[in-house]
């Protein structure tokens, strides 16, 4: 079959429809995100935005830990009655990590603080439990949405977090809560999406809370017990690995330096992750129904990469050649070096857009402890590169070593994952 009858196949298919409702929502999310960034630039300084990520990465960190990854298996089983009860579990998990962090920060605020060497951190850290609570609820949702192909619902959801987000971050910055407008605005914005989508999921969140199995719940723990013996793992290891350059440098360089490449950061990964994202949803839950029928899924997975090289990459050139000028109109005066960060960062973006939409594969083909060794690898690499920058006392050494070898460590990963799809191809 030629590439452009592949395209047109997928132009008219299930997963072209679904794909498009989340884009769609997601593009509208982004580019509401995106006329507020000129506001909050102008708002916050580079100091309180590197201390904002810096908090960020913490919850990101934790956010995995909270439900161990089962949420990502409630696509898998073909019994529904598995699939709520991986929805129980993971809810159960998130509850007990969010008491338990409440704990551990009303104790050891302070320690923490002194150990990061961010003292405007510790009014942040208050608010760490409640968002963690929020956005493991949301994320057990969301993957159950996907189970039940509900992405309108998804689509809802980012378009209210993005709203209510942006537009509160703003108000807050200009009434002069400066400390902590952008956390607060985080927390309002997941608290009212979170909320829609609770009520919005034909009360599928309360009636699968109603009536718990205690034993089908340890049978699923037990059934898919590599996503938290191997699968968390590499999710922190991603996780720690993409936030880096914040959690590391932070120790040895100012924040207005790390606020700098935090807004790089944000304004690139963001939407690569976004869109990444959504092709990963349709497509994960689509590729796990073939591998369940012992159908064929390489076709799809080379068109959408082709995709990627015909439809994506010429903007990613372009790109280059925007004059810093254009960075310093948008975001202000203080804000001068971020296209520099950006466009070091462009060739690892680029490469993470396939990496992100075909990172289910090493699921459904349980090679979560292989998944695990190159995430161990990959962070390896990563802090060597930036510890270099570190030696040389450079912070964009540091920044262009680390974007550098994470685009190789990402073409590397992307090999395999079709060295693992043609494996499969042959058994059939």
């Amino acid at each position: 079959m030629s590439f452009f009858n592949q395209i047109k196949r997928l132009y008219g298919s299930e997963f072209f429809k679904f794909s498009a409702v989340l884009l769609s929502s997601n593009i509208i999310a982004q580019v509401i995100g995106f006329i507020a960034y000129p506001f909050i630039t102008r708002l916050y300084s580079p100091e309180t935005f590197g201390v904002f990520n810096l908090f960020l990465s913490i919850v990101g960190i934790l956010t995995l830990l909270a439900t161990g990854q089962y949420e990502l298996a409630i696509v898998l089983p073909k019994s529904e009655k598995k699939a709520i009860a991986l929805f129980q579990l993971s809810f159960l998990l998130t509850v007990c990590l969010a008491l338990l962090s409440f704990i551990v920060i009303s104790l050891f605020k302070q320690n923490i603080t002194s150990f990061f060497h961010q003292e405007n951190l510790t009014s942040l850290l208050s608010f760490l439990p409640i968002y963690l609570l929020l956005y493991g609820f949301w994320r057990i949702m969301n993957y159950y949405f996907v189970r039940q192909k509900k992405y309108y619902n998804v689509s809802a959801y980012s378009i209210i977090q993005s709203v209510i987000s942006s537009g509160m971050k703003c108000f807050l910055g200009f009434k002069g809560f400066l400390s902590f407008g952008l956390v607060w605005g985080q927390l309002l914005g997941q608290f009212f999406a979170t909320l829609v989508a609770m009520f919005f999921s034909d009360k599928l969140f309360f009636k699968h809370l109603k009536q718990w199995d205690m034993k089908e719940i340890r049978i699923v723990a037990k059934t898919y017990s590599n996503y938290p013996k191997y699968q968390l793992p590499h999710g922190l290891l991603n996780m720690v690995a993409s936030n880096l350059p914040v959690l590391l440098l932070s120790f040895y360089f100012e924040m207005g330096k790390i606020g700098l490449f935090s807004l790089a950061l944000t304004v690139g990964v963001t939407p690569v992750m976004i869109f990444s994202n959504s092709i990963y949803q349709v497509l994960y839950s689509k590729m796990s129904e073939r591998v369940q029928n012992k159908e064929n899924i390489i076709h799809d997975c080379f068109a959408f990469c082709k995709m990627c090289l015909i439809f994506i990459l010429p903007f990613f050139i372009l790109f280059m050649f925007v004059p810093e000028s254009f960075f310093t109109m948008l975001f202000g005066i203080k804000w001068i070096g971020v296209g520099f960060y950006l466009k070091w960062m462009l060739p690892w973006l680029f490469l993470a857009i396939p990496n992100g939409a075909l990172c289910f594969i090493p699921d459904l083909f349980f090679q979560h402890k292989k998944a695990m060794i190159i995430g161990v690898i990959y962070v390896a690499i990563r802090i060597i590169a930036l510890l270099l920058g570190v030696y040389f006392r450079s912070f964009d050494l540091a920044i262009i070593l680390f974007c550098s070898v994470s685009a190789l460590m990402m073409a590397v990963r992307l090999i395999w994952y079709f060295f693992l799809t043609k494996k499969y191809e042959y058994s059939l």
